[in-house]
């Protein structure tokens, strides 16, 4: 979500969720993104979640201040940068936009784009916790012993992971060198990153040109809904005290001209659950168990190294990490691995 999509993040804030979610600049403009004051209001939200939970002894027991503050932002992070990805995919749709390789990337890279546009400390923490969501999502199922579905439309975790940071320290290595080091981006891949940044940014932001509202141009009611969420009534909450949706809503209708208006909803979803842009209903749904699995995956691996193990050479002369799986057996996650977008 980011001059107008900058102007988006400086009114939305991130990801990243922010999704991040996102636009690029091009030129003057081409990238959209939420405004300096919708950005900084979900930050002011963000921060009353965490003061909510440090003085509540449901969410604080045995926790530090800080700890609470690194969950909530690591949840919030991760739903915003997911709502960003889905947002690729809605625009993709809608404007008809060609794509050229696997939509999934170009979903993804749009996402880290509007982040990375943002350009404070609240949207840097967000989408490294989006990129940081990737890699604990891997050790858990290696520590799970769920398998890794290579025919997927989607890349493997680690992949995406990857990808991720390796455009934020390509847009913006001053930042991001440390998170780069951190998951052993080896230094001859960190030096090709500017390209990758480079090359994203600019193609989505020739192809989003067309379709920026003008400022004489009228704005489009973008619907916002938070569907009954029975047991995950505490996460539906939250979510509307967040106000995800609308930040993301008024990104959407404040810098795009839609000729098909479009709706956010979240909603339980039973085992199907994650994030999806449907074509036919115009709707990106993102589910309450899938915020819920944020919450558990920092929960039980928030600590854990993002790539434990040394780094080595292998036959091919390809940099690897030298860690061993775990033996543990358990499918419990697979059906969340496959749904999140």
């Amino acid at each position: 979500m980011f001059q107008r999509l900058t102007d988006f993040a400086s009114r939305v804030c991130p990801a990243a969720f922010a999704l991040p979610l996102l636009l690029l600049l091009a030129e003057p403009a081409a990238i959209a993104q939420p405004s300096a004051a919708n950005r900084a209001e979900l930050e002011q939200r963000v921060l009353d979640i965490v003061h909510m939970f440090e003085t509540d002894p449901r969410y604080n027991r045995g926790k530090t201040p800080q700890q609470i503050k690194d969950g909530v932002e690591f949840v919030t992070g991760n739903v915003l940068f997911v709502l960003g990805h889905e947002t690729g995919h809605a625009l993709i749709s809608v404007f008809e936009i060609p794509v050229l390789g696997r939509e999934e990337d170009a979903a993804d890279a749009l996402a880290s784009l509007v982040a990375l546009k943002m350009g404070n400390s609240f949207a840097d923490r967000v989408v490294s916790n989006a990129a940081r969501g990737w890699f604990l999502s891997d050790q858990r199922d290696k520590k799970e012993g769920t398998s890794s579905p290579f025919y997927d439309e989607h890349g493997l975790d680690l992949q995406r992971a990857y990808n991720i940071v390796c455009l934020l320290v390509g847009g913006a290595p001053e930042k991001f060198m440390g998170l780069a080091n951190e998951v052993k981006l080896p230094k001859e891949r960190q030096d090709t990153c500017r390209f990758d940044f480079s090359n994203a940014e600019w193609s989505w932001g020739e192809v989003l040109k067309p379709h920026m509202r003008k400022r004489d141009d009228p704005k489009t009611k973008i619907e916002v809904n938070y569907a009954p969420a029975g047991e995950y009534s505490t996460i539906a909450e939250l979510g509307r005290k967040l106000q995800i949706l609308e930040s993301v809503a008024e990104w959407l209708s404040e810098d795009f001209v839609w000729k098909t208006p479009i709706s956010l909803e979240m909603q339980q979803c039973g085992e199907d659950a994650g994030t999806r842009w449907l074509p036919t209903a115009k709707k990106i749904i993102i589910c309450y168990e899938m915020i819920r699995e944020f919450v558990q995956l920092h929960r039980k691996f928030g600590q854990a190294a993002l790539v434990p193990g040394a780094m080595k050479m292998s036959k091919n002369k390809k940099i690897v990490v030298a860690a061993k799986p775990s033996a543990g057996k358990s499918g419990s996650q697979k059906a969340f691995r496959r749904a999140r977008r």
